[in-house]
């Protein structure tokens, strides 16, 4: 390092924050769009839905491709894709025309397809390779601070389409937030981007790293590897189980607005009360990690399923009685069980099979996090044709959460 006082870590930290606040935040809106995205084309909620469906497809075959793409070309190549990719998606929704016609309905599917490009180019794991660049020391404490940039980013995403709701329609909304995507996202990828090596700094906490390895000899990680995992029935009933309880968080972030809005709350008051549920999550994220170290696993899995359940008892309350006691029930039960998408796959995981091999024994486990969340949108569309509609699918949801609780302690 060049002098501790111009060490440029922190302000590539603040860059994968940003980067974080802007492809996560912006694509965590689609679910206060769905129904003027339906309204406006004409098609029903259960085929706009299919834009998750699109999207979730399109993580599974781009994370792939990222990877690769990172190790050629580096962090800063990678997030530049992101942030266009991200801009790209948002502007796609507007090209969509009323008469519920075939090219609207590909529109918005295309817009899906690109906002995987900003998941898997610019998010959680090219983050994660910035901040590993630029820190040893402090390196868990500086990814914490840049993931929440997720929770908070789509809070505040969320909140400023529901204000812009009051003066321009869906259309402008995105255009407008458009503008934001590529004016915050472009200065964070030019400006505080950089690569260590090429601006003659070490990572922080380098020599001390360095003399603690030539003082003693590495300690063995415990764990399992990736092929014993495969071989362990717990493998198994853990994918299910993950496939369950993700599908089901991914059920309440899809189609909370929605809902609400069906049941009597303007499209302005739908992003408030959900921008109100994203700032409780990342405020959960921040303290989970040390409630899981307290409570242990299988405690933390029945607090957080049980806070679901809790969640989808208000939802169906609220079926014809928009209160607003009922709404705050499903805000904050929602929030407190908002690591069944974001934490549990990897606490859970790393606590049954441990340290040693779980970089690739998670990659596989998220192939049940996506086939999950793929399931949302086809297996609500089931629901909505039925007469019990939406209502029916909350108690569903509620139910498949218990079974994936059973399933994780099982395993």
């Amino acid at each position: 390092m060049n002098g501790s006082k111009k060490f440029f870590g922190y302000k590539a930290a603040v860059g994968a924050f940003l980067v974080m606040f802007v492809n996560l935040g912006a694509c965590t809106t689609l679910g206060i769009f769905l129904s003027s995205l339906s309204e406006y084309s004409g098609w029903d909620l259960g085929m706009v839905g299919y834009i998750g469906t699109v999207n979730t497809i399109g993580n599974v075959i781009l994370s792939m491709v990222a990877v690769k793409a990172l190790s050629k070309f580096g962090a800063k190549t990678t997030m530049l894709i992101s942030v266009l990719a991200c801009a790209l998606h948002v502007h796609f929704y507007t090209f969509a025309t009323p008469g519920a016609n075939v090219p609207s309905l590909v529109f918005y599917y295309v817009a899906g397809f690109l906002a995987s490009f900003s998941i898997t180019f610019g998010t959680h794991a090219v983050c994660s390779s910035v901040i590993a660049d630029w820190f040893v020391e402090k390196r868990e404490q500086i990814s914490g601070i840049v993931f929440s940039g997720a929770g908070f980013g789509a809070a505040i995403w969320v909140f400023a389409a529901g204000q812009l709701f009051k003066v321009v329609d869906f259309k402008g909304c995105y255009r407008i937030l458009s503008i934001f995507i590529l004016a915050i996202g472009l200065f964070s990828v030019v400006c505080l981007i950089k690569d260590p090596k090429k601006m003659g700094q070490k990572p922080l906490g380098w020599d001390k790293a360095g003399a603690a390895a030539n003082a003693g000899e590495a300690v063995e990680v415990p764990g399992v590897s990736k092929s014993a995992a495969l071989r362990s029935p717990a493998f198994w009933v853990l994918a299910l189980a993950l496939l369950f309880v993700c599908m089901s968080g991914s059920a309440y972030m899809s189609y909370a607005p929605s809902w609400w809005q069906a049941n009597g709350l303007d499209a302005t008051a739908a992003a408030n009360w959900n921008a109100i549920y994203l700032v409780i999550s990342g405020a959960v994220l921040l303290v989970v990690g040390k409630v899981f170290a307290k409570v242990g696993p299988s405690f933390f899995t029945a607090i957080v399923c049980v806070a679901f359940v809790a969640a989808m008892a208000c939802m169906v309350a609220l079926n014809g009685h928009p209160a607003t006691l009922i709404l705050v029930g499903c805000v904050v039960f929602a929030a407190l069980a908002y690591p069944l998408n974001a934490s549990i796959p990897g606490l859970i995981g790393q606590s049954v099979f441990g340290g040693r091999d779980f970089a690739a024994i998670s990659a596989t486990l998220m192939t049940s996090v996506y086939v999950g969340q793929a399931l949302t949108a086809p297996v609500m569309n089931a629901f909505l044709a039925t007469e019990g509609g939406m209502g029916t699918g909350w108690i569903f949801f509620g139910a498949t959460a218990l079974v994936g609780m059973v399933l994780i302690i099982v395993s």
